[in-house]
């Protein structure tokens, strides 16, 4: 028997009473795979305008359900220069173009400036960084646009030092 999916969130069908229930996996979608030549990016934005890492690198999700959560796991190489701070992180816009993004992640204390530190004059911090966040702000099924960024506070943040490329991937979650 096959299972169908109703535009209101009904699934009928062989083993339809227990798929999307609470805590299962409803969808998974992979970014790009932003690989390949270029320079260095400096990861220069401020809280409320970041730099993105690559325009390439962004997810497109469109939630299946209006209360499910959204799990986001990215990696990428991130250089931190001597004596600097601040964010890099998952970016949440419903706009496609990234305009008026807001963090995914939350803060503990005052803000995210120095999620990422280096405290020494002469130390350079070279990182393969994986993250995982998630997003519990669904409240309907409109599509939503995730890419990763920062800004540094103090100081120089980098992507792209001939390293590892960003990756993302999103799981939407029954809740």
């Amino acid at each position: 028997m096959t299972i169908t999916f109703h535009p209101d969130g009904r699934v009928e069908g062989s083993g339809a009473a227990n798929f999307g229930s609470s805590g299962n996996i409803i969808q998974t979608v992979f970014g790009t795979n932003c690989g390949g030549s270029g320079s260095s990016i400096n990861v220069d934005g401020s809280a409320s305008s970041p730099t993105f890492f690559d325009s390439n690198g962004k997810l497109t999700i469109t939630p299946k359900r209006s209360n499910s959560k959204i799990i986001l796991t990215w990696t990428a190489q991130v250089r931190i220069n001597p004596d600097t701070y601040g964010y890099v992180g998952v970016y949440y816009s419903s706009n496609s173009n990234m305009s008026s993004p807001t963090t995914v992640e939350s803060y503990r204390g005052n803000s995210f400036n120095e999620s990422y530190r280096t405290v020494q004059s002469d130390s350079y911090d070279f990182s393969v960084v994986t993250n995982v966040a998630w997003d519990e702000t669904i409240t309907n099924t409109n599509t939503r646009y995730y890419n990763v960024g920062g800004y540094a506070s103090t100081g120089n943040i980098y992507y792209g030092d001939h390293g590892t490329a960003l990756q993302l991937v999103a799981q939407e979650v029954a809740a």
